[in-house]
């Protein structure tokens, strides 16, 4: 059961959602949707969130069934404590690797742009030792970080991008709907890996008083991401057309050199938005990192997750360094993460949620 000083609030819930979907994938989610759907890659971001909505519906109202515990635990009284244990872990494993991929992402971004000569061990070290500190607080420190840095982020990054506008010509957006269904549902799992995060309130709504109270604040969150990602996605294509955007390996990147503003005391606005983009994959890292060390702590059956932050650090640095170039380390990722994110986001709580029924489980 989830101690009494260990709650997360409603919206709380909202700010843990969106902080961890828009971290990595904002810089390429135009590039894979241009590559999915051309013109109309805008069209199939606002699908995949409409897709979303629902999957997140499904979490809360398999939570809403067992209160005050998360999937860790209620996984192993659905299945029984065997095959509950192996799905945590497995789940484990994914958030491992994503985990992974966001640390060397960020890293790779951050020699590229700004920090040319440091090392990669140094940089990745330094961002995975700071989340841990956090970590290792609790999950009222992890969704009080959450909701710290959600306004300091995303009010000067829509402003950011509106300045842009000058350079965008929506006719790169026509003609409306050419892809049809089948190619949109076909080019889901290609764009799996920019929603990847919303399957964490599986863990973080059983941290809440009343998991009922997280309908209003889980739908909030998805559409915001919905709307966020759809926006960027329709500028990217507006400013360079889907030839270009598909091209490009960071579009947004791109467009934020597009922008051209006489007198401004900043010149490179790039630097404006890595640091921006810097407290988003922070949030993300340090939202994912507690749910790894939670779940490690119930499959081995501990009171405290403490213990297992800074072995997990270690996994995580080894995985990361892996990949031995930037092309090799997203062709990994868009091989193996987007499966894992199906099933753990759409595939898994609905079966769950059936055999909790079937087996009319769940906690008064």
């Amino acid at each position: 059961m989830i101690k009494n000083d260990d709650l997360v609030s409603p919206y709380q819930i909202a700010m843990i959602i969106i902080m961890t979907v828009i971290s990595v994938g904002v810089f390429s989610i135009a590039s894979d949707a241009a590559n999915a759907a051309g013109p109309d890659g805008w069209l199939m971001v606002a699908f995949a969130g409409a897709v979303n909505i629902l999957a997140v519906l499904v979490i809360v109202i398999l939570n809403s069934r067992f209160p005050g515990k998360t999937f860790a635990e209620y996984s192993q009284v659905i299945l029984g404590t065997i095959l509950g244990r192996l799905l945590t872990m497995m789940f484990t494993i994914y958030l491992i690797f994503a985990t992974a991929y966001v640390v060397r992402s960020f890293t790779e971004v951050i020699k590229m742009f700004v920090l040319f000569r440091t090392p990669t061990e140094i940089i990745m070290l330094s961002l995975i030792l700071v989340c841990t500190y956090i970590v290792r607080s609790g999950v009222e420190c992890v969704a009080r970080i959450n909701e710290l840095i959600f306004p300091i982020l995303f009010i000067p990054f829509l402003i950011l991008m509106a300045f842009g506008l000058p350079s965008a010509d929506f006719s790169n957006l026509r003609p409306f709907l050419q892809a049809s269904p089948v190619r949109m549902l076909s080019a889901m799992p290609a764009l799996a890996i920019n929603y990847a995060g919303i399957e964490l309130a599986l863990f973080y709504i059983g941290f809440m008083e009343n998991p009922k109270k997280a309908y209003k604040p889980a739908i909030a969150a998805v559409l915001f991401i919905t709307f966020f990602l759809t926006i960027v996605t329709a500028l990217c294509i507006a400013a360079f057309g889907q030839n270009m955007t598909a091209y490009f390996l960071w579009p947004l990147m791109s467009y934020i050199r597009l922008i051209s503003m006489p007198g401004l005391f900043v010149e490179h606005l790039q630097g404006i938005m890595l640091s921006l983009w810097m407290l988003s994959v922070f949030t993300n890292i340090v939202s994912v990192y507690f749910v790894m060390s939670y779940s490690i702590s119930k499959i081995a059956g501990t009171k405290e997750q403490k213990q297992y932050v800074l072995p997990l650090a270690m996994v995580i640095y080894y995985f990361a360094l892996q990949p031995d170039s930037l092309v090799s380390h997203y062709e990994l990722a868009k091989a193996v993460l987007p499966y894992f994110i199906i099933l753990f986001l759409y595939i898994v709580p609905v079966i769950l949620l059936l055999i909790a029924k079937l087996r009319k489980l769940e906690v008064k």
